[in-house]
């Protein structure tokens, strides 16, 4: 089995990792190759099966399809392979030529963000005609949510319902677990205080996060609020306009926004709710995170976070900033027991619903199938 990605994951779910594991488990024997990127060497040693990093240093030459082609050629040593997992453009147009070769049976591609095949989009409409070509072949598509297998049927007519699955991202709790802070440890070193109640939330600082909804909403109500506080962790180009943002509602002392901290998630027991107001969200680590340090999630009905969370969970709409306000004011005035339930319920859905294990079986279905169709 062959595995092609752009770029070796520095932290948070790894699901090359996994993927690789899935097969390695069950006695097939994987090789993993990275356009860019180093992996550490105990990293590499843990990794399951044999992982090949390109020059970092030729990432322009890896880039042309025939070349990376022949390097994964050389890297499975001409032998052929049951199946080739993809995640992006580029890795998915080598292992075609592999796969029009006959060196790969049949192929898979992971689609893990929105609107990767628009046709009005430049990048989206190549990926959509590349797309269209390889339905011809032995081809299929994974999205991580059911959210982003939806958008690609409105995106790629007449795709047969079998030829794209859903298998969504999983979390390691238990390593997770192991290293959260307590709730003292990470409330002092973010600095806060041991009776706020904070509302938080973690993510690059971009337009399709909605950090500009969040602060707006707590601008709404924290007047009826008077222990709030509100936390954004996280960095981006958008950084000095939510700061402003935050000064001219003169929240100063009520909202911080912290930057990038190494391993987010370990902070997770620092907040009494976890707040995702994304525009869109086609899956959202994150919200396993909150979920397994036992925190309460409001999230937006932006796609994924409805698929996730329970079916009782605290949705607000998209974009609805009266509604996000009015939903940080209920969960600020539930009881500390409300709010203990809420969170072990969210622990047990992520434990259940989205462990390892299910996502590796799910995986391995992909080599069992013994058509082009998933």
């Amino acid at each position: 089995m062959l595995q092609v990605s752009r770029a070796v994951i520095r932290g948070g779910f790894d699901y090359h990792a996994e993927i690789a594991r899935a097969y390695v488990e069950r006695g097939a024997q994987v090789c993993s190759v990275f356009q860019r990127g180093q992996m550490p060497a105990q990293k590499k040693a843990a990794f399951p099966g044999r992982v090949i990093c390109l020059d970092a240093a030729r990432r322009s030459f890896y880039k042309k399809p025939a070349w990376l082609t022949l390097a994964l050629w050389k890297a499975v040593r001409g032998t052929p392979q049951d199946l080739a997992v993809c995640h992006h453009l580029t890795p998915a147009r080598a292992v075609h030529l592999l796969l029009r070769a006959g060196l790969v049976r049949k192929a898979a591609l992971v689609v893990h963000d929105y609107d990767y095949f628009d046709p009005a989009d430049k990048h989206g409409g190549r990926r959509n005609r590349f797309l269209v070509n390889a339905l011809r072949y032995r081809w299929s598509l994974v999205g991580v949510s059911e959210s982003i297998c939806s958008n690609i049927r409105a995106q790629v007519p007449g795709l047969a319902e079998g030829r794209c699955r859903v298998i969504h991202n999983a979390i390691d709790a238990d390593a997770l677990q192991h290293r959260l802070l307590s709730r003292d440890e990470a409330r002092r070193d973010l600095q806060l205080q041991p009776d706020d109640f904070v509302f938080g939330t973690v993510g690059r600082l971009v337009e399709f996060k909605a950090h500009d909804d969040l602060i707006a909403a707590f601008a709404q109500t924290c007047r009826l609020m008077p222990k709030a506080r509100l936390i954004i962790i996280g960095r981006g180009p958008l950084e000095s306009t939510l700061r402003a943002q935050v000064a001219a509602a003169g929240l100063q002392d009520r909202v911080l926004i912290h930057g990038f901290l190494d391993d987010a998630a370990r902070y997770m027991k620092a907040f009494d709710t976890f707040v995702l107001p994304s525009r869109h969200e086609p899956f959202g680590l994150v919200l396993l995170e909150a979920m397994v340090s036992q925190v309460p999630v409001l999230a937006s009905d932006s796609g994924a976070p409805g698929e996730i969370l329970a079916a009782d969970a605290a949705l607000f709409p998209t974009g609805d900033r009266a509604a996000l306000g009015a939903q940080l004011l209920e969960t600020y005035r539930r009881t500390p027991e409300e709010l203990e339930a809420w969170g072990l319920a969210g622990y047990q859905r992520a434990r259940e619903c989205f462990a390892l294990g299910g996502y590796r079986a799910a995986y391995a279905q992909l080599l069992a199938a013994e058509t082009g169709a998933i």
